[in-house]
């Protein structure tokens, strides 16, 4: 009697485990992650599991999911950007923008495609142009965005966007760390491209 409540406890255990591992599998298998490295932070949110041969899987955060769909990732082996966020609204761009500022190490060498709006500012003394591109919350009082890296051949203002007009640009995302020691560091997309634009 003993026996057969042992092995009925450990048949139990087994099942359990088994439902256990193939549903962390499956939130892992279906969530596609857009990013490529995390941080130190981020790794403790993530708790591996054991497969039956031995190897781990890694389970996905709820917030590491949240953060997967709104950022509307692709895979950039199909040509397309590894994060678009044209097709998002703009509370969700809005937000997006602001997590990339916020931990841009999880954005870092991206390349992104996103709607906003062009804007332009020449130095006085260097008359050097410095281009960006904006975008705003849901009622229009606050802006942010990226530094613009024009091609080297681009002239203004012809080869220039019209300063204040509506611009869909692909670019990757990386970072300008000369003021780093201060606690800034101040991201742009280089090897720009623009497409006509979505719907903004």
């Amino acid at each position: 009697m003993k026996k057969a409540i042992l092995l009925l406890a450990a048949a139990l255990l087994l099942t359990c485990t088994a439902c256990g591992e193939s549903s962390s599998s499956i939130q892992s298998g279906t969530t596609s992650s857009s990013f490529a490295g995390t941080d130190a932070d981020s790794q403790t949110d993530i708790a591996p599991s054991s497969e039956p041969d031995g190897s781990s899987s890694s389970a996905t955060t709820p917030e590491e999911s949240a953060r997967d769909t709104s950022a509307a990732s692709a895979e950039s082996s199909d040509g397309e950007p590894d994060i678009d966020l044209t097709t998002l609204s703009s509370i969700m761009v809005y937000s997006e923008v602001f997590n990339m500022s916020v931990s841009p190490e999880e954005y870092i060498g991206k390349t992104i495609r996103m709607d906003g709006i062009f804007t332009t500012n020449q130095d006085p003394e260097t008359e050097q142009i410095s281009c960006a591109v904006l975008v705003q919350d849901a009622t229009a009082c606050c802006a942010q965005g990226f530094e613009i890296i024009m091609p080297e051949d681009a002239v203004y203002p012809q080869d220039y966007p019209d300063f204040g007009s509506e611009v869909t640009v692909v670019g990757e995302l990386q970072a300008d760390r000369s003021l780093e020691e201060y606690g800034m560091i101040f991201l742009r997309l280089e090897n720009v491209t623009f497409e006509p634009p979505s719907d903004l």
